[in-house]
Formats: C-alpha cells, sequence, structure tokens
C-alpha cells in the first residue's frame, strides 16, 4: 500500500538537550524513560551480542540512532565501530557528546548514501523504534540493503503499528505492511515478542525484535 498524503513532520524529533532527546526517543509506554533506558538497553543489547558476532573489526550502521543510545553499549562492550544515521540535526550533535567516542559519528541519510556510493559497507545495521515513523519507509529500507556487505545483517525492534509523525494528523498508521518489505530485501533469521520484564507490559504487547540477514 502507498503511503497516504499527508506532510511528514520531522519537528517532532528536534531536541534541546539530551534529556529532551531522551524523552522522545524512549516514551515511558507504562513505566517511565528513565527506567526503560536503563532496562531496555542492556537487553537489546544483549540480544545483539546473542545473535550477531560482533567483534572490534564490526562496522555497524545504527539507523536512526537518535543520540547513541546503542551505539554507546555496543562500543562499550564489543569495541567495534558504529556509524549513527538520523533525521534530526540536533540528535546527531548530541550523539557525539553522549557517546563520546572516536568510534562513532552520526551523519545524514544523504551523507549515507554519498558513503555507499563510495564503496562503505557495514557488517550490521539496527534500526530502533524507527522504521515506524518513517513516511516512506521502503526507500528507508533499500537505503539501510545498500549499505551492507552481501553477507550482512540486520536487527530491528518495532511496533506492530505504524505510528507517522504528520502536520495534518499528529501520529498517523498508513497500514504499510513493514514485514512484505522487509522480507522483500532480508530472510528472518530470528526473532520474538520483548520481554516485559526489561521492557514493559505495553510493549510485550505491542512490539517484536527481528534478525535478518540480506537476500543475495
Amino acid at each position: 500500500m502507498e503511503p497516504i498524503q499527508v506532510t511528514y513532520n520531522p519537528r517532532v524529533f528536534d531536541v534541546g538537550s539530551i534529556d529532551d532527546a531522551m524523552r522522545i526517543i524512549l516514551t515511558p509506554e507504562g513505566a517511565t524513560t528513565e527506567h526503560r533506558w536503563a532496562t531496555e538497553t542492556p537487553y537489546l543489547a544483549d540480544l545483539i551480542a546473542g545473535t550477531f558476532a560482533l567483534t572490534e573489526q564490526s562496522l555497524v550502521l545504527d539507523y536512526g540512532c537518535g543520540i547513541g543510545r546503542l551505539a554507546k553499549a555496543l562500543i562499550a562492550r564489543h569495541g567495534c565501530r558504529v556509524i549513527g544515521v538520523d533525521i534530526s540535526t540536533n540528535m546527531r550533535a548530541l550523539g557525539a557528546v553522549y557517546v563520546a567516542s572516536d568510534r562513532f559519528f552520526a551523519c545524514s541519510a544523504d551523507m549515507l548514501d554519498v558513503l555507499v556510493a563510495r564503496g562503505l559497507r557495514c557488517d550490521l545495521a539496527l534500526t530502533v523504534w524507527v522504521l515506524q515513523h518513517c513516511l516512506r519507509v521502503g526507500d528507508d529500507i533499500a537505503r539501510i540493503a545498500g549499505a551492507l556487505q552481501p553477507n550482512g545483517e540486520l536487527f530491528v525492534v518495532n511496533q506492530l503499528s505504524r505510528a507517522v509523525p504528520t502536520v495534518e494528523r499528529g501520529w498517523v498508521d498508513d497500514k504499510v505492511d513493514l514485514d512484505a518489505l522487509l522480507q522483500g530485501r532480508f530472510t528472518l533469521r530470528a526473532g520474538g515478542a520483548l520481554d516485559a520484564q526489561h521492557t514493559t507490559e505495553v510493549l510485550s504487547q505491542v512490539g517484536s525484535w527481528r534478525a535478518f540477514r540480506l537476500l543475495r
């Protein structure tokens, strides 16, 4: 299904501080932002570590990185290098402060396209609570696929319904079939519901995680 015709509103992701960024990245969903940040972050890092073989040599694409929540955790655990991509200039700038590592930088999607055109390829891509908000999500999935090695992998955390921020109608579910778009580019390897103990009861019912491998 084609996305509904509305004006995408990226301003909802504009923030002035790390605290503001945390609140928009992880809304309470039955707990608090602080609780989710403290419990969900290591839980997702554990899922990633248990599903993918990350080393100091790994190059990871964090698509929709925000201020680098997972980039910071993965660099601390594995010493990998992470390229963040985010629509928000402010999030990218704050990410440099929050992650505080020479193994991380954040750029726009346009800049990622340039790097890929020049030969950049990543081993693993992450997109956590991001694809649900993308207006033309098929383009984003294609961009992620194009940035991966031929045997590259993808870790997705997403809610089951869409929530596209728009000027005219607020948060909109445009009914785009995300699974069909993902499986047109990737093979599903593993996945499941999110653990309520490490996220929230709400998220365990409305969200999921999945691991994919790029189709050859």
